[in-house]
């Protein structure tokens, strides 16, 4: 009677360690300064997202995966197919990229050092905001959604969308929402007493719309809302009176989600 044969266990797979010996040279991502500093923060959020653009980041987790003995992804071979072929050491290791060493942190750890500083806590229309602030969030999903899927993961994640925590991700998605009212009180024109700008609030109702899950994920009402973005006080009450118009809202205490779900 032949013997059943037994199920092979599942190899487990290994993951790449960001770790290295004192041989190796490494430098400080972030090296510039404090990212509280406004040139610093604009100089590391330009590098990082050119990084990820570039295949920087990628081309040193295929050389860390090589030199670890780990088996490497179709898009990690091609980087460092294409690093090998311009590289005079042979087999030697590698050690410098355009004369500079890997980071000493992997990119996630990077990104979540960086992010946190894109965050306008609460947002006031009236407050002039740096560029790299109101799109910056928008910029690195755009180079991740290109670039994002070929990258490292931390334990725990299983895409690069769940890299950020849920909290502060949702806090960016909602704070790009508000791009349609940012502006108002900072002229005297700017203001929704003036029927042509009376578009921003549905363009900012399109923009919740595109982010319902943010909304939902802090259970947001209209007065929840206007504690996180901030509009002068001469353009609030007609703020919340077009918001409930064109959302069907009974009151200001009424859940938004599922009115902006029901509006599709």
């Amino acid at each position: 009677m032949a013997r059943k044969k037994k199920n092979p266990q599942p190899q487990k797979t290994l993951s790449l360690r960001w770790e290295f010996g004192s041989g190796i040279p490494t430098h400080d991502f972030l090296e510039q300064g404090s990212l509280d500093n406004g040139w610093n923060f604009q100089e590391a959020f330009g590098s990082f997202v050119y990084w990820i653009e570039e295949g920087r980041f990628l081309t040193w987790e295929a050389v860390v995966c090589e030199e670890q003995g780990l088996p490497l992804t179709a898009p990690q071979k091609k980087a460092l197919g294409n690093l090998l072929s311009f590289h005079d050491g042979g087999h030697d290791a590698i050690l410098y990229i355009n004369e500079i060493s890997r980071p000493s942190e992997p990119w996630y750890v990077i990104l979540n050092k960086i992010v946190p500083h894109l965050l306008i806590e609460p947002f006031r229309t009236f407050d002039i905001h740096e560029e790299v602030q109101c799109d910056g969030w928008k910029e690195i999903i755009s180079a991740l959604e290109e670039h994002g899927q070929k990258l490292s993961l931390p334990p725990g994640v299983s895409s690069y969308k769940e890299v950020v925590p849920a909290d502060l991700r949702h806090k960016l998605w909602l704070q790009s929402c508000f791009d349609a009212v940012s502006g108002l009180g900072q002229e005297t024109y700017m203001t929704l007493e003036i029927p042509e700008e009376h578009y921003r609030i549905k363009e900012f109702i399109d923009n919740l719309r595109n982010h319902q899950d943010s909304v939902a994920y802090f259970g947001l009402t209209l007065d929840s809302l206007l504690t996180r973005v901030i509009l002068p006080e001469r353009d609030k009450p007609i703020f919340i009176k077009m918001m409930q118009d064109q959302l069907g809202l009974k009151s200001a205490q009424e859940p938004l989600a599922e009115r902006l779900k029901s509006g599709e």
